[in-house]
């Protein structure tokens, strides 16, 4: 019986993860935390689409973290995932003259998704795997509160201490969302 119930475990496991790389296999952003449980920290950050243009429209700019944060579900009452994520998009600019020399510019960006409802638990032999989805997950420019959408699901992973965002960009929610 115990190995039947694996076997059922591993074949949804399987079919699930094939699922989820086909729908956001090229997906518009995507964020990698590790050591997520004490101090997490960034191990990628992707973003493609429009949303990268706008973000960094030279296409030659470094991502650089400042800090992130990690909440997991806390128990079956709060089945929720969240996190946040700032960092510096740094651009080198090199003035018009021929004697000025490169200078670096940064922009602060904020990323956050503030409730990823779990919808999904894998329990097996002490290996929890939960999978979440959110509404909205949003990257703000701090200098002008621009925002960028995106359409997230989450992975987290308690014995890798692992948690994965996968998202796709949302231009229909640009200008229908408004903050008051």
């Amino acid at each position: 019986m115990e190995i039947k119930i694996f076997l059922e475990l591993l074949v949804i496991g399987i079919f699930f993860t094939m699922s989820v790389n086909f729908v956001y296999g090229d997906s518009d952003f995507v964020l990698e935390l590790k050591n997520v449980d004490k101090d997490p920290k960034v191990s990628k950050l992707e973003l493609d689409s429009e949303s990268s243009m706008q973000i960094c429209p030279s296409s030659k700019c470094e991502i650089v973290v400042i800090n992130s944060s990690f909440s997991p579900p806390i128990s079956d009452n709060n089945m929720t995932i969240a996190h946040t994520i700032n960092f510096n998009v740094k651009f080198n600019i090199t003035a018009t003259n021929a004697d000025s020399k490169q200078e670096e510019y940064f922009e602060k960006f904020s990323e956050s998704m503030k409730s990823c409802l779990v919808y999904d638990v894998i329990k097996d032999r002490g290996r929890e795997i939960y999978f979440c989805s959110s509404g909205i997950d949003i990257i703000n420019r701090n200098s002008d509160s621009k925002s960028w959408y995106y359409d997230s699901i989450g992975i987290y992973d308690t014995i890798k201490d692992t948690y994965t965002v996968k998202g796709d960009f949302k231009a229909i929610l640009q200008n229908k969302i408004k903050y008051h």
